[in-house]
């Protein structure tokens, strides 16, 4: 299915906002294969669906992607480059299944623990938008944080709520990703939604976190994330 994303291309090149997603993929079991594209390269994802609509996520066909959106975003200021293909797994935690058991010292967190937070989430700012926060606490201070992208009210229920999570160098590999994603997990289920977390298909360690805390991957997606040249 080709979907036009009017209002992001409206607002980014009125506001000549510092970045533009010209085209996103995601192939999920309930909507299938989405290619959502700006008006402007409205062709070319037609062109896409056409030749690449069983293999989207073929090698072929994103560098195909990258290789058309090249040769005309330069022009509106937006190049690509090395960085602009994002690639991710899409897991969900399995409908029915209860979330696995936290960590001592995992917590749901409050604006007040940006004060104790090593990571680079803000806590406080996430809390005052709605969104729920777990955090695993060791020596005082929060060094793994798990965060849904956006607040419970935001979302129908029975929808989908994203999850990243983050753990400072120093506090990996001793099972504190694992055991946030857990708890937020708890929190969202115990929300009525569906937990949903992505990583890079090149981000090995992220896939296994998410698999040790129950999540399965379902699809993929794929982001061509361009910048404003010079910015």
């Amino acid at each position: 299915m080709l979907n036009l994303d009017r209002e992001g291309e409206e607002f980014v090149f009125e506001n000549e906002w510092d970045i533009l997603i010209p085209v996103e993929l995601c192939k999920t079991p309930e909507a299938g294969l989405v290619v959502t594209v700006i008006p402007r390269l409205k062709k070319l994802g037609q062109r896409f669906l056409k030749e690449f609509a069983d293999r989207p996520f073929a090698k072929e066909a994103l560098e195909w992607l990258r290789s058309e959106i090249a040769s005309v975003s330069a022009d509106w200021g937006y190049p690509v480059d090395r960085h602009s293909v994002r690639h991710c797994r899409i897991f969900r935690f399995p409908k029915g299944e209860k979330a696995r058991e936290t960590l001592p010292g995992g917590r749901v967190l409050t604006e007040a623990d940006e004060e104790i937070n090593e990571t680079t989430f803000d806590i406080s700012e996430s809390v005052a938008d709605g969104r729920l926060c777990f955090g695993q606490e060791d020596g005082g201070k929060i060094v793994s944080v798990a965060v849904t992208h956006a607040s419970p009210d935001e979302r129908e229920p029975g929808g989908t709520l994203e999850i990243g999570v983050e753990t400072i160098p120093r506090a990996r590999r001793r099972g504190y990703a694992v055991s946030c994603l857990a708890g937020l997990t708890k929190m969202i289920l115990d929300s009525g939604l569906i937990p949903e977390y992505r990583c890079t298909c090149s981000n090995a360690a992220s896939a296994k976190v998410a698999r040790a805390a129950g999540y399965r991957q379902i699809g993929e997606a794929c982001s061509f994330v361009l910048r404003r040249a010079g910015r």
